[in-house]
């Protein structure tokens, strides 16, 4: 019995250095478990984190390149079934606005920019300007200058872009509605004087004054017609 405690009593320190060691191991791994624990758990954080950055710049990147943007018109382009492109190709077919193609058309089949259609409209609008300064425009029609002021209307800020006189284009269509009866009249007279009288024997006659007086009025509206409007008196 003495024996068996002896022994019991020198192996105890043993087996506690062994149950300590082995609650040491127990102990480490379960850190090591909870610290793995945490670092996943924290994974998804850093990895939404990044995401919400990318996110972010991306975002100030597409802010900056649609600040570039400074009109929704400068993102349109006018197609040939627009009722733009066919009242400008109209005005060009009708005054010869814009030379280039043979028949001085668009060749309709293609898409053109805003821009290069607020160049066409003032190319026209100078040149029916020039039409009527000239007398020439006789087929000027008021549906026409409306469908000019119309195109103005829609294109003003490109046509500011391209340098056009858009502060004076109300005053340009007003010009062209305004002379487009450029009406320009003559005045013709004509006076004639007469004496008579008749000489002879045994005569009783008397001397006879008498005279014409006539006024014409020559109207023209387009240089090519004429009205007469005449005065008669005598």
């Amino acid at each position: 019995m003495n024996k068996q405690l002896r022994t019991m009593l020198l192996m105890s320190p043993l087996m506690l250095v062994s149950q300590w060691a082995a609650s040491e191991v127990a102990i480490a791994q379960e850190v090591s478990e909870i610290i793995d624990s945490v670092n996943r758990s924290q994974m998804p954080a850093q990895s939404k984190q990044v995401s919400v950055d990318k996110l972010i710049k991306q975002s100030k990147q597409d802010s900056a390149s649609m600040g570039q943007v400074t009109s929704v018109s400068q993102l349109r382009d006018v197609s040939p079934g627009d009722w733009a492109y066919e009242a400008l190709r109209s005005l060009v077919e009708r005054y010869g606005c814009i030379a280039g193609y043979p028949n001085r058309t668009f060749r309709g089949n293609r898409a053109t920019t805003r821009y290069e259609f607020a160049a066409g409209l003032n190319a026209c609008l100078n040149q029916i300007e020039r039409l009527i300064a000239a007398s020439t425009a006789d087929f000027i029609t008021r549906e026409d200058l409306e469908t000019l002021q119309r195109l103005i209307q829609e294109f003003e800020s490109e046509l500011a872009t391209l340098g056009a006189r858009v502060d004076n284009l109300e005053g340009r269509v007003a010009f062209l509605e305004d002379h487009q009866f450029s009406t320009t009249t003559k005045l013709e007279g004509e006076v004639v004087f007469s004496i008579a009288n008749a000489f002879g024997e045994d005569s009783d006659n008397q001397v006879v004054f008498q005279d014409r007086v006539r006024l014409a009025f020559v109207s023209s509206f387009t240089g090519k017609d004429a009205l007469y409007t005449r005065l008669d008196a005598g």
